[in-house]
């Protein structure tokens, strides 16, 4: 799981060219800064990247930002989204324009996130069945309908240890048998 955020991490937080503000150039500028705080965690299991790739930067020649005073950046090669800002480590500048190669294989890294994220919940929570995991994770990541059929459901526990059982069974048995020997009598 480490290994595949970093994977992320090394994708989403590419280098963008930057270039020195000169006189005549058209820049737009972004304040404050180029996101908002926080971010949502991304549903791992089902999101995909690609749809929810943002281009507002497109339709402007130079962009710049509050946080970035005589720099700019090719408004072009910029874009926002959702579900990488959560992998984000420098937000004071853009983030590169992913390539459908590079949002394809963050997705796949982000099943291989939720499968561990799910494996994970399963052994800390043994005594839990799959299908009580499945919605307690659907709450945690923004409603993940989880219906893998090759998850083994946890093993119930049991009413009453075996040996105790036995015994107890056993002093019944007995029980029984010198009572019917008192009536016999």
């Amino acid at each position: 799981m480490n290994a595949a955020i970093q994977q992320v991490e090394k994708i989403v937080n590419q280098t963008v060219p930057a270039y020195r503000r000169t006189a005549g150039m058209h820049v737009s500028v972004f304040t404050p800064g180029w996101f908002h705080e926080g971010a949502n965690k991304p549903d791992f299991n089902t999101v995909d990247v690609r749809t929810t790739q943002e281009q507002p930067y497109d339709k402007y020649e130079y962009v710049s930002s509050d946080l970035n005073p005589g720099l700019v950046f090719v408004g072009r090669q910029l874009e926002f989204n959702a579900n990488t800002k959560y992998f984000y480590k420098n937000r004071s500048i853009p983030k590169k324009k992913l390539t459908e190669t590079e949002m394809v294989e963050i997705n796949r890294l982000y099943r291989i996130i939720g499968k561990c994220e799910h494996e994970i919940a399963r052994i800390k929570n043994p005594l839990k069945p799959t299908a009580v995991l499945d919605n307690a994770q659907a709450g945690e990541v923004g409603g993940n309908e989880n219906t893998d059929a090759s998850a083994t459901p946890a093993k119930r526990p049991r009413l009453l240890n075996p040996y105790t059982g036995g015994v107890l069974l056993a002093v019944a048995l007995l029980i029984l048998f010198l009572s019917y020997k008192l009536r016999t009598r």
